[in-house]
């Protein structure tokens, strides 16, 4: 064998057992996907599933170790109880028959098992789902298994179906059934619009409505629009239309809260009984009615509850809502658990709903199945993790504060500007004004001239001195921001009045009408760097870049180039015409 083909093999083997012992020595760190709140940590509960959509805990459990502590619901029809001491049985498998066509990520994989309910004193188990009938096509259903009362068992004692309900109604890869929740003898249930928008607002349509029957599927006489006892009549078990995609739904002392998922837009919104949200396929119409609105979409999937009076996460949870949001990492979006304060007396969102979790890897990555159990707030990811894995997490308190990563690490500015809102009322290069512009665009040239325009007029000291004056809020935490503005010059000085004014818009204007988002002064400033920073391409790259890029130039070159050729040859002729002569 030739000496260079003996090198290129040692070499390449080499470099192959190099690149081994290093993936081996590199141990993934599950935690690493995951961000969460200041004074709390995550810990792995159990592993073993595929594709997890929902769970649901026992309220009471059983004091024995095999004794049924929570279920965890598998998108493609296996339900699975988890016992005290966190073994993991299968409850239930093949519910249904549903094959997608193309499995997740892909669009085609949406439809399965979607939710799950508990009726602890009758050993009820509620599952929602979608699946394909014998002529094909897909349908939506509702399995109710038959369980030991208040503790439950590791198998179903029998079952039945609710198919009869389902049958005269088309349902659709996304925007299918979902979310179920027990109340007294009353079962709600959330029904997507699948891909069907002029039907939802149509009571005599099954999709895009909340519905309420009793626990043995059959419609309840006080329902809204009920005629009658036909269990085949969609209106008989509407108790509220118009939306898009309820798939989180909450009922807190009889009061129906629902996250509608929209298309660029999503919606927190109480629901009335027997009244119309308005989803007719149009984007603005997903405003209708919300006590709060994302955009861009963060595509709520799951909504739980803390009670006021439970402090399983302390005192400043207690009372909040959590929802689960399934995000798109490709998109910027990301995934994880937001905190919603809700005033239950005024029926209105009291702060911008923040991150209690956020994922920060970087493959693709849902967060649809949240509960809050005995001894923390549960989730689990739709998807493997980098090892591997498929795990339900549970978040505790953590006195210590000892977990590696928090939601507002965040480095990208036009993350938090999405996050935050910002895009609805301004347009930053050339993206947002989703909410009609209210607010001026913030181009680098704009607010370099607005700004030093506004600290150099004769009255603006005047002004600052003025408000340094009141002794209420919050100008008083703000006279350090109006005094730090003051002593700084030029774009420094901008750039200080940028971040006071995202930390709090009021500092500096008693008038000011831009809301608070609750942006720190750590992010303000990413945000203010971004505002404030040159275009990518500037000087006499960008100067010759344009000038590449201009048709103009290329054919200026171009005739230029054939006339100098020209003149050229002309001139060799004439000059071998006068040596000739």
């Amino acid at each position: 064998m030739k000496l260079w083909l003996k090198m290129l093999l040692t070499g390449t083997t080499l470099f192959l057992s190099m690149g081994a012992v290093v993936s081996a020595q590199t141990t993934f760190d599950w935690r690493s996907d995951w961000a969460v709140a200041d004074g709390f940590t995550i810990v792995e509960d159990t592993t073993g599933y595929h594709f997890p959509s929902a769970i649901a805990f026992v309220p009471e459990p059983g004091p024995d170790p095999k004794d049924p502590l929570y279920f965890v619901t598998e998108l493609r029809g296996t339900l699975k109880v988890v016992t005290n001491d966190r073994s993991i049985f299968t409850f239930a498998e093949n519910v249904f028959q549903f094959k997608p066509t193309e499995e997740l990520p892909s669009g085609q994989g949406q439809g399965g098992m979607g939710g799950i309910c508990l009726d602890p004193a009758r050993g009820y188990i509620f599952v929602t789902f979608l699946y394909t009938d014998a002529n094909g096509r897909m349908r939506n259903n509702i399995v109710r298994y038959q369980s030991k009362p208040v503790t439950f068992s590791l198998q179903p004692e029998g079952f039945i179906a609710f198919t009869e309900v389902f049958a005269g109604y088309e349902s659709g890869l996304a925007h299918h059934i979902g979310a179920c929740q027990v109340v007294d003898d009353q079962l709600f249930v959330g029904i997507g619009e699948a891909w069907q928008p002029h039907l939802a607002r149509d009571i005599e349509q099954m999709v895009g409505k909340i519905y309420r029957m009793s626990l043995d599927g059959k419609p309840l006489p006080d329902n809204p629009f009920y005629i009658d006892d036909d269990i085949t009549k969609a209106r008989n078990y509407v108790w509220a239309s118009g939306f898009r995609n309820p798939y989180a739904m909450q009922i807190v002392n009889g009061r129906v809260f629902v996250g509608d998922n929209g298309v660029g837009t999503d919606r927190f919104v109480e629901v009335q009984r027997g009244e119309d949200y308005g989803w007719n396929g149009q984007e603005n119409s997903i405003h209708l009615r919300a006590a709060y609105v994302w955009v861009p979409s963060l595509a709520p999937t799951t909504l739980q509850y803390l009670p006021p009076d439970n402090m399983l996460l302390g005192a400043d949870n207690a009372g909040k809502f959590f929802l689960g949001m399934a995000g798109s990492v490709r998109r910027g979006k990301m995934p994880g658990i937001v905190r919603i304060s809700y005033d239950m007396e005024q029926s209105r969102v009291l702060a911008v709903p923040d991150y209690f979790l956020r994922f920060r890897g970087k493959q693709e990555q849902m967060v649809v199945a949240v509960a809050i159990g005995p001894d923390g707030l549960y989730f689990a990811p739709l998807y493997a993790n980098q090892a591997g894995q498929t795990a339900v997490y549970k978040i505790v308190p953590d006195p210590t504060n000892s977990y590696p990563y928090r939601p507002l690490q965040v480095e990208d500015p036009r993350q938090i500007i999405r996050e935050r809102g910002c895009l609805g009322c301004h347009q930053i290069r050339g993206d947002g004004g989703f909410g009609g512009a209210a607010g001026p665009p913030l181009s680098r040239e704009l607010l370099i001239a607005n700004v030093q325009a506004r600290l150099n007029n004769q009255q603006y000291r005047q002004l600052l001195a003025e408000l340094d004056k009141l002794e209420e809020e919050p100008w008083v935490s703000t006279r350090s921001a109006r005094a730090a503005v003051l002593e700084l010059e030029g774009e420094a000085a901008v750039r200080q009045w940028i971040i006071n004014q995202i930390v709090e818009p009021r500092w500096d204007n008693r008038g000011s009408q831009m809301p608070n988002l609750g942006v720190t002064p750590a992010e303000a400033a990413i945000i203010a760097d971004y505002l404030l920073a040159p275009p990518a391409d500037s000087g006499w790259t960008n100067r010759i870049n344009t000038v590449l890029r201009s048709r103009l130039a290329w054919l200026s070159f171009g005739v230029g180039l054939i006339g100098g050729i020209a003149v050229a040859g002309i001139g060799g002729w004439l000059w071998k015409r006068r040596a000739r002569i």
